[in-house]
C-alpha cells in the first residue's frame, strides 16, 4: 500500500482521537496527568530527569498535581446513554 492509499484511508477513516469530543478528550488528559501525580514520588526516586524537575520535596507537587487531574476528570466526566438505568 503507497502513501496515497495510506492517506485517502486516513482521510475516509480518521483516527479515533478526532471523533472524540473535546470534553472526553480533557477527561482522559486529566485522568493521565492524576496518575502520573500519583506515581511522582515513585518516578522521583528512579528518573534523574524527574529529580532535577522537582527539586527537594515531590510530595507536596505529587499531590497537588494528583488532586488538580482527579478534580478536572470529575468535572469533565460524561456518562454516555446511561440515563434509564439505576442501582435498584
Amino acid at each position: 500500500m503507497g502513501l496515497k492509499e495510506t492517506l485517502f484511508n486516513l482521510a475516509r477513516n480518521p483516527p479515533v482521537v478526532s471523533r472524540m469530543s473535546g470534553k472526553k478528550l480533557v477527561y482522559m488528559l486529566a485522568v493521565i496527568v492524576a496518575s502520573l501525580g500519583m506515581f511522582m514520588p515513585l518516578l522521583y526516586g528512579t528518573v534523574p530527569f524527574v529529580r532535577e524537575l522537582l527539586g527537594s520535596d515531590p510530595l507536596p507537587k505529587s499531590l497537588v498535581l494528583m488532586l488538580l487531574g482527579w478534580a478536572v476528570a470529575y468535572f469533565t466526566y460524561e456518562e454516555e446513554g446511561k440515563e434509564g438505568f439505576t442501582a435498584s
